[in-house]
């Protein structure tokens, strides 16, 4: 928990703020008129398979794990880097 403690505060806030608007803006739903839903950016790691189709899938839902951790990441690296910029140019 001590890397945790290292960051700033503002860090995790522009972390949170950048992963809930990503994944809003980028979020495909088109499950409502026989689509897909997809959400996740840029690896999409929630797929929903909406609609019907010609062979029935056994799971319509799909996460991947995998995709969230590197979106995670590459949300928390552009939020650390906007703290950077922040702290930066206030000296």
């Amino acid at each position: 928990m001590k890397i945790v403690s290292n960051f700033p505060k503002k860090t995790w806030v522009i972390f949170s703020v950048i992963t809930v608007t990503t994944t809003i803006l980028f979020a495909k739903c088109d499950s409502i008129s026989d689509g897909n839903d997809r959400l996740g950016f840029p690896f999409p790691f929630y797929e929903y398979m909406g609609g019907k189709r010609s062979v029935e899938p056994e799971n319509r839902s799909s996460f991947n794990s995998i995709y969230f951790l590197f979106d995670l990441i590459i949300c928390f690296g552009l939020a650390y880097f906007f703290t950077f910029l922040i702290q930066r140019s206030k000296k």
